[in-house]
Parts: C-alpha cells; sequence; structure tokens
C-alpha cells in the first residue's frame, strides 16, 4: 500500500514538473508572437508618427489600458486561483465562478466604455491638458468593454493550465494587431492607428472566448447561470480587494504619465517615456512567463497539498527569473543607445530613464515571483493595505516632486525606490501567510 502511495506522488510531482515546462514553452511562443509583435509594431508606429504623435498613441493607450485595469477588479486572479484549486476536487463550482465573472466583466465593462467615451473632452482637457487627444480617447473608448473581458477570460485559461490555447490565440492577435495598426497609421495617421487599437480589442476577445468554450467542453464543464452565497464571497475576498489595488496602482501609473505629459515638451516626453517602460517590460516577460504558468501550477499543488513541490516550484521559479532578468538588463544596458536610435530620431535623449529603469527590474521581478505566496494564502486585504498602496502613492508622490526637478530621469529613480520597497513589503506578507500555505516537508 505504501508502495501504491509512493508510486502515485511520483508520477503526480513529473506530471506537474512536466506541465510546468509545457506550459512555459508555449507561453513562450506566444509571448514571441504577441509581444514580439507589440514591440516591433511600436517600433514602426514610433518612426511613421513621430515623437510626438507617438507620444499621443502611448498616451490615448496607457489611459485606456489603465481604466481597464481598474474595471476589471481583479476576476482574472479569481480565474486563474480558483479554477486550477477546483479542477482537482469541485469541478460543479467552476461553472459558477466563469459565469459571475463574465457577469461582472460585462457591467464594469460597459461602465468603463460609458465613462470614457462621455468624460473624454475633459479628460484630455483637464488631466493631459492636450484637448487634441479627445477624439483619440472616444475612439479607444469602444474597445474598452472588450479589453475587460478579456482579462476574466486569460485568468481562466490559465487555471485550466491550457497554454497551448493561449498561445494560438495570442499569436492571432500579435498578428492582426501588428498588420492593422501599421497599415492604419500609413494610411490615416493617429485616428488609424488608434482605430486599429480598437478592432484588435475585439478579436482578442473573440478568440479567447472561442478558446475558453472549447476548454470548458473539453473539461465536461457545462456553462451554468446558477450562483451560491459562497461564490459570490470571492468577490469580497478576492475581485474587491484585488479591484480597490488596481484602483490604487493604475491611476498613479496613469497620473505619473499624466504628470510627465504637463511638463513642457510634455508629448516628446510621453514618447520617451512610453518606449523606456515598454523596453523594461521587454526584460520582465521571461520572469512573467514563468510567475503565469508556475501560478497555475502552484494553484493545482496547493489544491492536493502537495507541499513539498509547491515549494521547489516556488523556489526553482525565483532563481530562474532573477537570473535571466540580470542577465538581459546587462545586455540591454549596454546595447541602450543603438536600440533606442531605432525609434527614430530623438528617442536616444530616453537613456538615463531606460538605465534606472533596468535597475528596478531585479526588485520587482522578485516582487513579482513572492506575490504569489500572496495569493495561494488569500492575504488580498493585507496586499491591499500593506503593498500596494504605499508603495505606488509613493511613486505618484516621488515622481510629482522629481519631475521638475530632474526631469524623466526623477521618475525614474521615483520608480526604482518605490518597486524596491514594494519588494521588501511582498516578501514581508507573503511569507506571513505561510500558516495558509501547503507545508514545506
Amino acid at each position: 500500500m505504501i508502495s501504491i502511495a509512493s508510486s502515485t506522488i511520483r508520477a503526480t510531482v513529473v506530471a506537474f514538473r512536466g506541465r510546468l515546462a509545457s506550459g512555459f514553452l508555449w507561453n513562450l511562443i506566444s509571448t514571441f508572437a504577441f509581444q514580439g509583435s507589440v514591440l516591433i509594431t511600436g517600433l514602426i508606429l514610433a518612426r511613421v508618427l513621430g515623437l510626438k504623435t507617438f507620444g499621443v498613441y502611448a498616451l490615448v493607450t496607457m489611459t485606456v489600458m489603465t481604466v481597464v485595469g481598474v474595471a476589471q477588479g481583479g476576476v482574472g486572479i479569481i480565474g486563474t486561483k480558483f479554477v486550477g484549486e477546483w479542477l482537482h476536487a469541485e469541478r460543479d463550482r467552476i461553472s459558477r465562478v466563469l459565469h459571475i465573472c463574465a457577469v461582472f466583466t460585462l457591467l464594469t465593462g460597459a461602465a468603463a466604455t460609458a465613462f470614457l467615451g462621455l468624460s473624454a473632452p475633459w479628460v484630455a482637457d483637464r488631466l493631459l491638458n492636450n484637448p487634441d487627444v479627445a477624439t483619440a480617447l472616444r475612439w479607444v473608448s469602444v474597445g474598452t468593454l472588450f479589453q475587460v473581458q478579456t482579462v476574466y477570460l486569460q485568468g481562466a485559461l490559465q487555471g485550466f493550465g491550457a497554454f497551448r490555447a493561449i498561445s494560438k490565440a495570442g499569436a492571432w492577435v500579435g498578428l492582426f494587431h501588428g498588420a492593422l495598426s501599421v497599415a492604419g497609421a500609413l494610411l490615416w495617421a493617429l485616428d488609424g492607428a488608434v482605430i486599429a487599437f480598437t478592432c484588435s480589442s475585439v478579436v482578442r476577445w473573440w478568440l479567447f472566448r472561442n478558446a475558453l468554450n472549447e476548454c470548458c467542453r473539453e473539461h465536461d464543464i457545462r456553462a451554468s447561470s446558477e450562483t451560491r452565497p459562497e461564490d459570490w464571497a470571492l468577490i469580497w475576498r478576492f475581485a474587491l480587494p484585488a479591484g480597490l489595488a488596481s484602483l490604487v496602482t493604475l491611476p498613479c501609473l496613469w497620473g505619473v504619465t499624466a504628470l510627465v505629459a504637463r511638463q513642457p515638451d510634455g508629448l516628446a516626453w510621453v514618447g520617451l517615456f512610453a518606449v523606456a517602460h515598454q523596453l523594461r517590460q521587454l526584460v520582465l516577460q521571461i520572469p512573467i512567463l514563468l510567475n503565469t504558468v508556475a501560478s497555475s501550477v502552484l494553484s493545482r499543488l496547493k489544491g492536493r497539498n502537495e507541499g513539498s513541490e509547491y515549494w521547489k516550484i516556488f523556489r526553482a521559479n525565483l532563481i530562474l527569473g532573477v537570473s535571466f532578468s540580470t542577465f538581459m538588463v546587462l545586455l540591454l544596458a549596454s546595447v541602450s543607445i543603438p536600440v533606442l536610435k531605432l525609434y527614430g530620431p530623438g528617442f536616444q535623449d530616453g537613456q538615463g530613464l531606460l538605465l534606472v529603469l533596468l535597475l528596478s527590474v531585479i526588485p520587482e521581478v522578485i516582487g513579482v515571483t513572492a506575490y504569489q505566496l500572496v495569493q495561494s494564502s488569500g492575504r488580498m486585504w493585507r496586499s491591499l493595505l500593506f503593498i500596494v498602496a504605499p508603495r505606488d502613492l509613493l511613486y505618484l508622490t516621488l515622481a510629482a516632486w522629481s519631475l521638475p526637478i530632474w526631469g524623466l530621469v526623477g521618475s525614474g529613480w521615483a520608480y526604482l525606490t518605490a518597486y524596491t520597497l514594494g519588494c521588501v513589503a511582498t516578501l514581508v506578507v507573503g511569507l506571513g501567510g505561510k500558516k495558509q500555505l501547503p507545508t514545506d516537508r
């Protein structure tokens, strides 16, 4: 009997490690297709539109994604965590939680679309100090509904471990977005680029919705409109604090962008700011891929109470993420000027900001990885109060103080300082929830 149990455990461990490797491979393919397309598209748009017009495009898309992040209210976390945990033992609850996520994002997405469309003139004039941005904001507001709904679709697919489906959908979206954006910019400049962004949002939602429907059929999970009080309690315990966290984080990030836009020659600065953060995000891609796959696997291991394997995967994920990002930081820093020149004349002026942002990658990777412990232990309210709010409010405050003094580089130092302190806070909160995590035997 003991031998059979031991063999079962070993088989389970091998299966989860295989799922981790397979999921990472598919996510890597997806990233090369989607994020690579986004990076190349951004580079081409910068050259076609020029520094200032590209700054307007970046400002508009950042504004929309801020609204999307607030409106989605943390349903992506619910999809990843609970679909993964319940797939083994409580599959009947999955259809109910997916229904809740669909209704929630439909309502919040529609409200966000209406809000952005109606408030576009006020946002452009009063907050961004650029009235000409209003028309572009109205165009992209249409895509907000679809962007919000896509969040829960992706989260649920990650919970199922359907990384191959995510990869295929992401690849098609990347190709469509790239081709349409470049064509739109060449034909109709800024208007063409933002209309392409909206069309890509619709296509992205459609592809991920079909992928999730197919995944549910494969696991024999039928659509349901039934809900129970314990299901709605997830909104309070997870979606609400995660949504409030987004309500702090994204407006603060957007607020810094708005502060940059209000500086002398602000639109050009926004272009430099967007490219520097895009390159920082590029360095984070592999660690984020590792975390995306690990989060799904860790949720399943927690559901099975496989403590030893849970912590092995967590530590391996942390070591790999930090090692790779360190290598990429050094590599990109050494070729920063040639890379920035690819975007066109004047973009090399953002080198100082880029170098400081690259320094922030290491603590950010550690913090993102440690945040898996926060999610697994369900310490979402502590996350909001002790990690998210202090970190992001500090970033906004330091950026407001330093931008007039040191320019764009000052915003970079503000980001580095805030996210380093956020990393420390994440480790403290995450490790403090060990009682709610599987035991490391």
